[in-house]
C-alpha cells in the first residue's frame, strides 16, 4: 500500500483529500508546513508527496528546493498543489525543481487527483530496447 504525504495547512482540503485516497487503498500521512513537511517525509519514507504551494511561513517552492537536500526525499515525486490563478513562471520553476506536476485543488475533483497519483506511482514503461534479452532454456 503506498504510503502519501500530504502538506497543506487546509484541514477541509486536507479531510477530502486524505478520506478519499485511504479509501482507494492508500496510507495518507498529513502535515501542515514545509518544516514538519521535511521531518515527517524522513520518518514516514513517502512513496508521493501532495504539497500545497501555499504554506503558512514558507512558500510550497521553497520546500520543493529544500527535498533536493534531503536523501531520504530526493527522489519521491511531488504534485502540487495549486490554485488555479497560479503564476506560470511559478509552476515553470517549480517543475524546473522536480516537481512531476500540478492539480489544480480549486477545480480538480477528488477523483482526479486519484487518477493523477495513481500516474505517478505507476513505474515507467520499459521500451523493448532497454528491457532484459530473455534467456532460451
Amino acid at each position: 500500500m503506498p504510503t502519501l504525504l500530504l502538506v497543506t495547512h487546509d484541514d477541509v482540503l486536507a479531510n477530502a483529500y486524505r478520506a478519499r485516497l485511504i479509501r482507494e487503498g492508500f496510507t495518507v500521512e498529513r502535515c501542515r508546513g514545509g518544516n514538519d513537511a521535511l521531518t515527517l517525509g524522513r520518518q514516514c519514507h513517502p512513496d508521493l508527496l501532495l504539497l500545497d504551494l501555499v504554506l503558512p511561513g514558507i512558500h510550497g517552492l521553497d520546500v520543493l528546493k529544500w527535498l533536493t537536500d534531503v536523501p531520504a526525499l530526493v527522489k519521491v515525486p511531488v504534485l502540487l498543489l495549486t490554485e488555479h490563478t497560479v503564476a506560470p513562471d511559478i509552476l515553470e520553476e517549480c517543475l524546473f525543481w522536480g516537481a512531476k506536476g500540478a492539480i489544480h485543488k480549486d477545480l480538480a475533483s477528488l477523483a482526479d487527483v486519484v487518477a493523477r497519483v495513481r500516474r505517478l506511482l505507476q513505474p515507467p514503461a520499459r521500451s523493448a530496447a532497454t528491457a532484459p534479452a530473455s534467456t532460451a532454456s
